[in-house]
């Protein structure tokens, strides 16, 4: 059965390519183009798996539809055509996959990678290494937003005996300081068994440490997080590895 995608926007031809984008991905499409049409829609018992939400509505200015659709669990993408200061920190502080301005075609481009990955990332486990729980449970949810089948543990140890266990890893997240081994370590343990081109390693460690990219890309990540970082940073890294690891997977199957 076909996913639901809710698409609330009120410019009529910015959402038939946004329809006629998702159908191709095989969704099945709804469009809302003011609020009070997304409240009918919700008055029933709903099943949308994903929506596309335009920021300014004429009966919804303000981004009102936004915590709407959240209490409704329905994890959202926002559009929008304004991000002044204001609007950038009141849209990351909200629970959305993600947020596109509508400034040109590469936005949409950016939109259909959303759209697909939200339909594949189950697929793809992601492997969460950190000693601090805190750290590591803000890092899961945000993985979970982007449907992420995550694990997490508190130490090297118990990393490379998941990634023994648990054959979909494809992304490993990993702290610096850990429960048994350091980061750097557990890279060096990884990169033994699991060649680049198989499986992505993007390391994390705290601003201070400037030196410690050098040292994890030099040994094998793919990539480097300084914390703290913003989700929209998060999000554009693990993307393009995911990604670049895809278009590997391609080429062998070609060949």
């Amino acid at each position: 059965m076909s996913k639901r995608l809710l698409v609330v926007e009120d410019s009529k031809s910015i959402a038939l390519v946004i329809e006629k984008m998702a159908v191709s991905l095989g969704y099945a499409v709804s469009i809302a183009p003011t609020f009070a049409v997304v409240k009918l829609l919700l008055a029933k018992k709903h099943n949308f798996f994903l929506a596309t939400l335009d920021y300014g509505l004429p009966d919804a200015p303000n981004g009102e539809v936004i915590p709407f659709i959240l209490q409704h669990n329905i994890p959202s993408i926002i559009m929008t055509g304004r991000i002044d200061d204001a609007t950038h920190k009141k849209l990351l502080n909200q629970p959305i996959i993600d947020y596109i301005t509508k400034e040109n075609a590469q936005a949409y481009h950016y939109l259909l990678r959303i759209l697909h990955g939200q339909l594949n990332n189950s697929k793809v486990g992601v492997l969460v290494v950190d000693s601090s729980l805190a750290s590591r449970n803000h890092v899961c949810q945000l993985l979970k937003r982007r449907n992420f089948t995550v694990y997490d543990v508190d130490g090297g140890i118990k990393a490379v005996q998941m990634l023994e266990e648990k054959p979909d890893i494809k992304i490993v997240i990993t702290e610096q300081d850990l429960t048994g081994m350091s980061g750097l370590e557990l890279l060096q343990k990884i990169r033994a068994k699991h060649p680049i081109n198989e499986l992505i390693i993007i390391a994390v460690a705290s601003s201070e440490k400037s030196f410690q990219s050098a040292r994890f890309i030099k040994n094998g990540a793919d990539d480097f997080l300084r914390k703290p970082f913003c989700p929209e940073e998060f999000y554009c890294r693990v993307m393009q590895n995911i990604e670049k690891l895809q278009y590997i997977e391609k080429l062998k199957n070609v060949n």
